[in-house]
């Protein structure tokens, strides 16, 4: 059976990561309708990299922080999921046929 804080860490990983990708998926949205400028991306040709010129970094900081919480839970939940599997199987193999 799998224990209640792996449950929960996977709760948390879900709603956080859910709803991050929601607020992006809406945000990008309406900045495709909105006026804004077109981003210009210039080529450094002594580099090889490319700069984008105009404001691209609009993501608010609950968003990001909301991924790492998300992440983090996804982290620690794993190893927890798996040492429930394990643990499982070792006492079911120790139990026997009745």
């Amino acid at each position: 059976m799998i224990s209640r804080h792996t449950k929960i860490l996977f709760l948390v990983a879900v709603i956080c990561l859910g709803i991050a990708g929601a607020w992006e998926r809406h945000s990008h949205a309406a900045y495709e309708r909105s006026y804004h400028p077109t981003i210009l991306y210039n080529l450094d040709t002594s580099t090889g990299k490319l700069y984008a010129i105009g404001d691209t970094e609009r993501v608010p900081r609950f968003r990001r922080a909301l991924e790492v919480v998300g992440m983090l839970a996804l982290l620690f939940g794993a190893p927890l999921l798996v040492s429930d599997i394990t643990h499982r199987r070792r006492h079911g193999e120790t139990k026997g046929p009745a």
